[in-house]
């Protein structure tokens, strides 16, 4: 029995661009570095004899020196052999960042645990026989794992053999490809690779960022650390630990190596109630993820004006809680009779409450007048609150 950890998309140097805070963006960078050593961890505490990454290790074929060098340190710091093959990201042919001098100098010199598998032979372990299936373009239209159907599967003895490929396993196009509309690139077909499952043990796979069962041997470790909202039912932020042995079939269990929670919570208001319920389901959410939280909102219902302002001030509490907090809100304003009143009424300042009935009868309106009435009634309530506050 071997036992290894399968891993890929690393796709250190993301830019995260739809993080518009740029200390928010450095920190997921630095979580998907961090989570290198937390690799490291469950080999250690695994027994793990060696690790696999099935591409995408860097996000960019061309990403800038210091990051490579922190990546090579990093992994130089790995406790077992890591074999790496190239992904779409990060491919492998001419003008490939893993022939740069600085990444083999670096390599030498800050791991050399690390065997980058740029061609499509096997290497032998004392333990197993991985058989690659590096890309060699961004985009390839042929079957990365079209050399195992001529691969002498006979000339190999008892070792566990792992194939490592990167692509996807569902067919976007099944429409018959021409010139004109070239196909789906970098697909692997394992309807076709089902005839050599007697000869292969274990299909370590890359490109999907979600823990799955592609098919019969064949697991998407998905990403070490998450770097989406959750899509599915997929299992992002772990690694696959796999224990295989030849001719048997592989017993693979996701272990956790992901620190950021990236969460979807969706909010219905009424007039009656506050959204201090929000606030309560964000402690809820957030658990002991401390302030590593990604969180997307669904807002809808209506809220009054007192509704309203508690409601930015929570959505302002917890982006400076998080590192990112999105926020779709389509909560309608439903001012209470007494807020109407309070602001269309006032012998004092007979300039806001005229401003305030204009915007009143505006809001019954439909359309961008109504939305463009609701926030300049919510301005106006704030100011006057700040102007009484003041007096």
């Amino acid at each position: 029995m071997t036992t290894f950890i399968h891993t890929a998309d690393w796709q250190l140097g993301k830019p995260f661009s739809r993080v518009d805070d740029p200390d928010g963006q450095a920190l997921l960078r630095q979580e998907r570095l961090s989570a290198i050593d937390r690799i490291g961890e469950v080999a250690r505490d695994r027994q793990a004899s060696f690790i696999v990454v099935a591409g995408d290790v860097f996000d960019s074929h061309l990403p800038p020196p210091r990051l490579i060098s922190t990546a090579l340190e990093r992994i130089g710091q790995l406790p077992v052999p890591v074999y790496v093959i190239p992904g779409n990201h990060d491919y492998g042919g001419p003008g490939s960042l893993w022939l740069f001098d600085h990444m083999q100098r670096e390599q030498q010199a800050l791991a050399p645990n690390l065997r980058v598998l740029l061609h499509t032979e096997p290497l032998e372990r004392d333990d197993a026989i991985l058989l690659p299936c590096p890309l060699q373009h961004r985009k390839l239209a042929t079957d990365p794992t079209a050399w195992l159907h001529a691969f002498d599967f006979a000339a190999c003895d008892e070792r566990p053999r792992i194939v490592l490929a990167h692509g996807s396993t569902v067919n976007f196009q099944a429409e018959v490809d021409t010139e004109d509309e070239p196909g789906q690139t970098n697909f692997i077909n394992l309807e076709r690779l089902t005839p050599l499952l007697p000869e292969i043990d274990y299909v370590a796979l890359g490109d999907w960022h979600g823990f799955v069962k592609a098919g019969e041997k064949a697991w998407y470790a998905g990403s070490h650390e998450t770097d989406r909202f959750p899509r599915t039912d997929q299992r992002p932020g772990h690694v696959a630990l796999v224990d295989v042995s030849r001719g048997g079939s592989p017993q693979v269990e996701p272990i956790p190596t992901g620190a950021v929670h990236w969460f979807e919570h969706a909010e219905t208001f009424m007039a009656s109630a506050g959204p201090h319920q929000l606030h309560a389901s964000l402690e809820r959410l957030r658990g002991d993820a401390g302030s590593k939280l990604m969180v997307k909102l669904r807002l809808d219902g209506h809220l009054s004006l007192e509704g309203h302002d508690a409601l930015q001030s929570i959505l302002a509490t917890w982006s400076a809680r998080t590192i990112h907090l999105r926020a779709d809100n389509q909560v309608a304003l439903q001012p209470s009779d007494d807020e109407l009143a309070a602001l269309t009424t006032r012998s004092d300042d007979p300039l806001i409450s005229g401003v305030a009935q204009s915007l009143t009868e505006a809001l019954a309106a439909e359309g961008e007048e109504a939305e463009l009435a609701a926030i300049a009634l919510t301005l106006l309530h704030q100011q006057v609150r700040q102007l009484e506050a003041s007096a």
